[in-house]
């Protein structure tokens, strides 16, 4: 999902923008077997992840208006532990915050700190579509993807700053051409790096959905939703997001790899209950 944009550099550009830890095709997997991610390069610790998300955590807090509501705050973390749960990798203590914005918005920060505004919680249809988006931000936080993201994006700085000394600095033509043309690629690399992670955030979360009783196919209906809302001229090369198509095509896909619930859970009384209470404090 979008995440929000702030001033320091620390808790932005390292921590929100999220990029993948290793190359993904979208198609290719066997049949029942779907496929696995590592969280691969990282110059953090899992612990550090915990560290930072927690100062971003309240730099956004101070920055938002958290909704002051037990019930539909309790509801929200326990359906998101109840997610969690299947994540494997280091043990994150998940906390879940309620915005209250009806924005359709929803992002995760590193160390298991994600948001999800009241909007996006109207916007889902039941319960398994609200537990696609917890889902898919549970697997961000899972598989590292904000501090791989700065720790890729400290390697890019470095990497310029030789490229600028080898070729004599900014001031010379030769220089300012280099740097241009790396800035560009770097910028691309993030680009396809972004969408590349959000597509392993898709799959690893239909996975996580289908541990917790979820049918994963809900997931892609909230895509769907989102694209509706969005408008169908919406271009998936003006974002670092998958075409919505695509993405719901590789939920369907790794959806028939994984044992889903004869019965999964779609909708619950509690949801509707949240739901229209939050519709009707509006």
């Amino acid at each position: 999902m979008r995440a929000l944009k702030f001033s320091s550099w620390l808790l932005i550009v390292s921590l929100l923008v999220q990029v993948s830890c290793a190359g993904l095709g979208e198609r290719g997997w066997a049949a029942r077997n779907p496929p696995h991610f590592n969280t691969g390069f990282n110059l953090f610790s899992p612990e550090q992840d915990v560290e930072l998300g927690e100062a971003s955590a309240e730099e956004i807090k101070r920055q938002t208006t958290v909704l002051r509501d037990d019930s539909t705050t309790a509801y929200v973390q326990g359906l998101g532990e109840r997610i969690a749960a299947g994540a494997p990798g280091y043990r994150f203590n998940y906390k879940f915050i309620v915005v209250a914005s009806q924005e359709v918005n929803a992002f995760a920060l590193p160390g298991g700190y994600i948001f999800i505004n009241t909007g996006a919680i109207e916007a889902a249809r039941n319960e398994g579509e609200l537990a696609g988006v917890l889902a898919h931000e549970i697997a961000h936080v899972e598989l590292r993807h904000g501090t791989t993201q700065a720790s890729k994006a400290y390697l890019a700085k470095i990497g310029l700053g030789v490229l600028d000394a080898l070729t004599g600095g900014k001031g010379s033509d030769l220089g300012q051409t280099a740097g241009m043309f790396g800035c560009a690629a770097a910028n691309a690399l993030s680009l396809r790096s972004n969408r590349a992670a959000e597509t392993q955030a898709d799959l690893e979360g239909a996975r996580l959905m289908a541990a917790a009783g979820y049918d994963p196919r809900d997931m892609a209906g909230f895509f769907e939703t989102l694209y509706e809302r969005s408008g169908a001229g919406a271009s998936a090369a003006s974002n670092d997001h998958p075409d919505t198509a695509r993405r719901v095509a590789a939920i369907d896909e790794i959806a028939m790899t994984l044992e889903v619930a004869p019965a999964p859970v779609r909708d619950t009384r509690e949801f509707r209950r949240i739901k229209s209470k939050l519709i009707g404090r509006r």
